[in-house]
């Protein structure tokens, strides 16, 4: 927009002044012959007397200073005059015709004329630019401030056009940030939905999309629960059928009643983990705030992990760790590096151990919980969805560890929700390293 503005300016500008000139130029070749006439008559006749007191009764009275030249190229009254005059008045005695000088703030005319006594005279009129073009012959600290000022016109025009037109963008942004943060009910609002344009409409489809996209995952969520609610009822029946059954049992049947029960542990494990899911991503979970002191908590889990695993041939070992606290849910936060721990249990070969290590990171804002394996570790396509809720790297693999696909799901819900981050990475010397952060506020 400034640049087609001062385009025009200029073009604008060039184009008065092309139509001044020769407008000028008619004007000044009508006019001066006649000038020319009169002077030479009032020369020849009265000599420099007369034409003296015809310069000084009209001075000032036009625009325009005049200067006659005998045909030897003087002066007749001896005045100095400007080389251009001079031009002027060599170029209208060669041709005898009207000649013009041009200088940037006046012009020359020349007239070639005759007196009455056949003696020839050149008329040179200086004129300056006349007092009726202003807009293009003002000081040149004018025509900056005038440049500059309609500058900041143009620049403000642009300006509100483009806050116009960026505002619900930006607002559209915002609010896709906000959804894929995790906020469901997050809408674009206000203003942006009132106005009559493209941006409205493409504002009030994102809100149309948001609200299919919450109400598909509410959805899946109450369906999740449901189900899971479903399924401890014929459970909790399973249970005491199995206990009925080991009373009037014999040794032959100890094998499969033991198989039973297992399976029925499993399924209630899996139970449990779907309801707890499914409240981490209602948000129908409130978070306990009370002081969870972190290094206690993972030398607990830690403790209790190595316990289990030593029966399995491995073990769980605390490289690291330094006292710090946070407000939040002891459970829950149990819960998540508990899970994370187990699962690089299932998953490090026999003979060796799961290595957990507790750092401050973010010059201790935050605390880092390090937790590596020594198994095979994770394609590198799978590091990001190995926190989907049952999402099995290898079928037969976390079938054998009676994975169902739910504990890193829960660990990523409970630690996002406590306004921290899970990232997974494979270690350059094998295993999968599992980076819980969390900030200490």
């Amino acid at each position: 927009m400034a640049l087609v503005s001062l385009t025009l300016i200029l073009s604008a500008v060039w184009t008065e002044s092309r139509d001044t000139r020769k407008r000028d130029e008619a004007m000044d070749r009508a006019m001066t012959p006649l000038l020319a006439d009169n002077f030479a008559e009032v020369y020849d006749l009265e000599g420099k007397n007369g034409l003296e007191e015809l310069l000084e009764h009209g001075k000032g009275s036009f625009p325009w200073e005049p200067y006659l030249f005998s045909q030897d190229g003087n002066e007749v009254l001896n005045r100095s005059v400007s080389p251009q005059a001079v031009q002027a008045m060599k170029l209208a005695l060669a041709s005898k015709k009207t000649e013009v000088v041009h200088a940037s703030d006046a012009r020359w005319v020349g007239q070639y004329v005759e007196a009455t006594s056949h003696r020839p005279y050149v008329l040179v009129l200086e004129i300056n630019r006349r007092a009726s073009d202003p807009g293009f012959v003002a000081p040149s600290h004018v025509q900056v401030v005038r440049l500059v000022i309609a500058l900041l016109i143009v620049g403000l025009i642009c300006f509100w056009i483009t806050r116009s037109i960026t505002s619900p963008l930006f607002q559209l942004r915002s609010t896709a940030n906000e959804l894929a943060s995790g906020n469901l009910s997050a809408r674009v609002k206000g203003a942006a939905l009132l106005r009559k344009d493209e941006l409205a409409s493409l504002g009030k489809a994102f809100n149309h999309m948001a609200d299919q996209i919450e109400s598909l995952m509410s959805s899946q969520r109450r369906l999740i629960a449901d189900i899971s609610h479903e399924l401890r009822s014929p459970l909790a029946r399973l249970s005491v059928a199995l206990g009925l059954a080991r009373r009037n049992a014999d040794p032959t049947t100890d094998a499969a009643l033991n198989r039973i029960e297992r399976e029925t542990h499993r399924l209630n494990e899996l139970i449990s983990g779907l309801l707890n899911l499914a409240r981490l991503e209602s948000g129908t979970e409130k978070l306990d705030q009370e002081v969870v002191d972190l290094q206690a908590l993972v030398l607990d889990v830690v403790e209790d992990a190595n316990f289990e695993a030593s029966s399995r041939n491995r073990s769980v070992r605390v490289l690291t760790s330094y006292p710090c606290r946070r407000k939040g849910s002891s459970q829950l936060l149990c819960s998540a590096i508990e899970n994370s721990v187990r699962n690089a249990v299932n998953y490090t070969p026999e003979g060796t151990e799961v290595e957990v290590s507790l750092l401050p990171a973010d010059r201790g804002s935050s605390a880092l919980i390090h937790i590596r394996d020594h198994g095979s570790g994770v394609p590198e396509s799978a590091l990001k969805t190995i926190f989907e809720p049952f999402f099995r790297v290898d079928e037969a693999r976390d079938r054998l560890s009676g994975g169902a696909g739910l504990g890193l799901s829960i660990t990523d819900r409970v630690i996002r929700a406590h306004g921290g981050s899970v990232r997974a990475h494979n270690h350059a010397d094998g295993g999968l390293v599992l980076e819980l952060t969390l900030p200490l506020v």
